[in-house]
């Protein structure tokens, strides 16, 4: 065995550029793959780093057409009540907010939770003591992140006073690092106040705690029944057709589920096809050894010794393959956390465990034994007598093994094929986002996100008002810029209010409303914001300086939802009753139309959308973002707006950026995928190209004197190039013409199961195998120069 060993090793070295370049091709694509194994691990498959993560479940609302809410606080009740199978159940909410700890003040997430949220979840603090559903003071939860950041990991940080959103709490408890639930959480504070009482106000995320794991299917039937009852005793009054109840790791990972399985096909793709390759070049290793092989044989070493020797060699390969794999998926792991950052679930969780170093070890050896024993069989086919005299003849046995090799590079092709068109097709997918129209205008803009603590009082919120009207006068007052207005979510970021909104003949909620109207996105905006974002003003008026806080209550309304309200007819002077957003029970008066806005992505329909006045609704505009617009270049404005928030807007949180980065943010995800899938592709067309060239090379040393004699019998040299290029076309549209079909297939599999998949496009399908049999026809011209080449004297030698 050590002697076949040392004869192995000392084989490989006197071969040592192919042997790298067999490694390297298979380390790549073992790289990828260990690399996106170990992404879906931590997202999809590993278990949630609680106690019985397997019964936890996360419940909501589902509407008549099946789009998932969140839970009304009175359904919440009724769901705890109705249900047995839960242990228990706790409900959260989360929204940013402002965390002061003495004169330093950061913004961060904020979850209010109620019902006992830590004891559903069975997590233990790393300091301190959870607060649970009986206690009534004001203490709050803090994450290990804020921790480090606000307190420097002192360990007599409980009992210290912090405020949150303008409430002091006192410090209960410090989170260990991995808990990170819900994602992006810096504290968690108890809600005390009444949970709500509308059935169309969904305001809640839902968290129950399974009595057992197996009474999930109970639970959903126990659920169904109870929607059916609420909605015979409520009629209108609910809007929640059903209810959704999904494992919680499975809720986690449903936003980003669609992306990694497609980018796990694209994946296990490379993976093939770096094998197919290696296997290849492991034929190109073995193809002028098949002499010694019979000489070994004809002085009686055994088949099994043979086999052991091929085996060997190509273990070493795979061995060294894995080991660079190994490194190249650690770097690229870190580079893909650093890029994807918070848009991936359970992020923190994502690096190389003992899982991905036993997965490449059997995959090492899975990869060894299937390339060695098609390279034994391909091998094998020739009898030793045989061998013996075609090389005393002066002919390479190589030639046998070229069928296996021509059928290798098809199926490589093929695989490529597939994994170019559907790079190429979400490219297109990616490409038409970019011509959506958003609604709004990016170029010359600035966004600025400034933030203040919320608050329910009136008085406090209408001073955060005054606040950042005077933060945008002076704004204005900034060389350069041409207007200034502000909103209280930006357009794409999927943040804010929606809901029902009524007539003007309800004047309160004492008692149930009939349904709603119409329904809509609840935005506070200010003078000058439409202008600042591009949004067009379509009928009507904007808001103006004379919408004070004593004056009659105004609304702007976007195209879609007046159209779908009032149809053809006028919305101007209309009211509508959109109190349950914020409490304010004012009727407001629409006195203007804007055209529609992306509030939830490029890849979806614009919401209607209601715009209040900041100085007459801002209970809702803690956080709000002013836009800047400049006729400038950008960075020559935003150093200034810099330093009037460093100068004027001391204590506010603030983070700035141009406004094309909200837009950009919105396609990070496709960007992502894209880029992956795109370097994958590129791999794969690489090793396809260099497959071709290779065998195409290697076929034509071997047939030299073929080629020759046919020249000395009158054969001219443009037949015998054309020779050379047929053979290796055949080769190469065979490929594409199985990777076609094998795309539409994939395509079609897939896009029953996993959304996202893009539909077949023809003309990009038949634009990349042209361009493809296109590079496949150059690969094959060089060696088919080399032919044409070959002298007639060379047929005598």
């Amino acid at each position: 065995m050590l002697a076949d060993l040392r004869f192995a090793l000392r084989a490989l070295r006197s071969r040592l550029g192919l042997t790298l370049f067999a490694a390297a091709s298979l380390a790549l694509g073992m790289a990828a793959a260990i690399a996106i194994y170990c992404v879906i691990d931590a997202v999809m498959l590993r278990s949630l780093p609680y106690p019985d993560a397997d019964r936890l479940v996360q419940i909501r609302e589902l509407s008549d057409e099946g789009h998932a809410m969140n839970v009304a606080g009175p359904n919440y009740t009724d769901l705890a009540a109705a249900i047995g199978e839960f242990d228990a159940m706790a409900i959260y909410g989360g929204s940013s907010g402002t965390v002061q700890v003495g004169d330093n003040s950061v913004r961060g997430g904020i979850a209010l939770t109620a019902g006992g949220f830590f004891q559903v979840l069975g997590s233990t603090p790393a300091l301190g003591r959870a607060y649970a559903g009986e206690d009534r003071e004001p203490l709050a939860v803090i994450s290990h992140a804020l921790w480090q950041s606000m307190f420097q990991g002192r360990a007599d940080v409980l009992g210290e006073r912090i405020i949150v959103d303008g409430v002091r709490y006192s410090v209960a408890a410090v989170m260990a690092a991995d808990f990170a639930y819900p994602a992006g959480t810096a504290v968690w504070v108890p809600y005390r106040d009444d949970i709500g009482s509308s059935r169309t106000a969904h305001n809640w995320r839902v968290l129950g705690r399974l009595g057992r794991a197996e009474g999930l299917d109970q639970a959903r039937l126990a659920a169904s029944a109870l929607a059916t009852r609420l909605k015979a005793a409520h009629g209108s009054q609910t809007d929640a057709a059903n209810f959704e109840l999904l494992p919680l790791a499975q809720a986690i990972a449903a936003p980003v589920r669609s992306g990694l399985l497609l980018l796990a096909v694209g994946t296990a793709f490379l993976l093939l096809i770096a094998i197919t390759n290696t296997t290849h070049l492991l034929l190109a290793l073995n193809a002028s050894r098949a002499r010694e092989f019979a000489v070994r044989a004809a002085l009686g070493a055994s088949e099994l010794r043979l086999a052991l020797q091929v085996f060997l060699e190509g273990l070493l390969i795979v061995i060294l393959a894995a080991l660079a794999a190994l490194g190249i998926a650690a770097s690229a792991l870190r580079v893909l956390v650093h890029a994807a950052g918070d848009s991936l679930p359970r992020v923190q969780e994502i690096h190389l465990q003992g899982s991905s170093i036993a997965l490449s070890i059997v995959a090492a050896l899975g990869i060894a034994l299937v390339a060695t024993a098609t390279v034994h069989w391909s091998m094998r086919r020739t009898s030793t007598l045989a061998t013996l005299r075609e090389s005393g003849r002066g002919q390479s046995p190589g030639r046998r093994q070229l069928r296996t090799r021509g059928l290798l590079l098809v199926a490589q092709t093929a695989l490529t094929t597939v994994l170019l068109i559907g790079t190429a097709l979400l490219g297109r997918g990616f490409l038409a986002l970019l011509d959506v129209d958003p609604g709004f205008k990016t170029s010359g803009a600035i966004a600025v996100q400034v933030s203040q603590p919320w608050t329910q009082d009136a008085e406090l919120a209408a001073g955060t008002a005054r606040r950042y009207a005077g933060l945008m006068q002076d704004f204005a007052a900034i060389p350069g810029v041409a207007v200034v207005g502000g909103v209280s979510s930006l357009p794409l970021t999927s943040d804010g209010a929606n809901g029902g909104f009524w007539d003007g003949s309800v004047t309160n909620f004492e008692q149930p409303p009939p349904p709603p109207i119409g329904n809509a996105e609840f935005r506070v905006a200010s003078p000058g914001y439409f202008d600042a974002a591009g949004i067009p003003l379509l009928c009507g008026r904007a808001f103006a300086d004379s919408d004070r806080r004593d004056s009659a209550q105004v609304a702007v309304i976007s195209a879609s939802a007046a159209k779908a309200t009032w149809g053809e007819a006028d919305p101007i002077g209309k009211q509508i009753q959109f109190g349950n957003m914020d409490g304010d029970l004012h009727l407001l008066t629409i006195v203007g139309v804007v055209g529609d806005v992306r509030q939830h992505g490029l890849d979806r329909e614009a919401p209607g959308t209601v715009y209040v006045a900041l100085a007459q609704r801002p209970m809702v505009a803690a956080e709000f973002n002013v836009i800047a617009r400049t006729n400038l270049p950008i960075a020559s404005v935003m150093p200034s707006l810099r330093r009037m928030l460093e100068s004027n807007a001391k204590g506010i949180p603030y983070s700035l950026r141009p406004l094309a980065d909200v837009r950009a943010s919105a396609l990070a995800d496709r960007r992502f995928s894209l880029i992956l899938l795109g370097s994958f592709a590129g791999v794969a067309f690489t090793l396809a190209i260099s497959g071709l060239y290779g065998l195409m090379a290697f076929a034509v040393g071997q047939r030299q004197g073929e080629f020759a004699l046919r020249q000395a019998l009158g054969s001219t040299r443009k037949r015998i190039a054309r020779l050379v290029v047929e053979g290796g076309m055949r080769i190469g549209i065979a490929g594409v013409v199985l990777g076609m079909i094998g795309a539409i297939a994939v395509a079609r599999l897939a896009g029953n199961r996993v959304q996202g998949v893009p539909a077949i496009d023809v003309p990009i399908l038949l634009g990349v195998c042209i361009v493809l049999l296109i590079t496949l026809l150059l690969a094959c011209l060089l060696p088919a120069r080399r032919a044409s080449a070959v002298a007639p004297r060379d047929a005598l030698a």
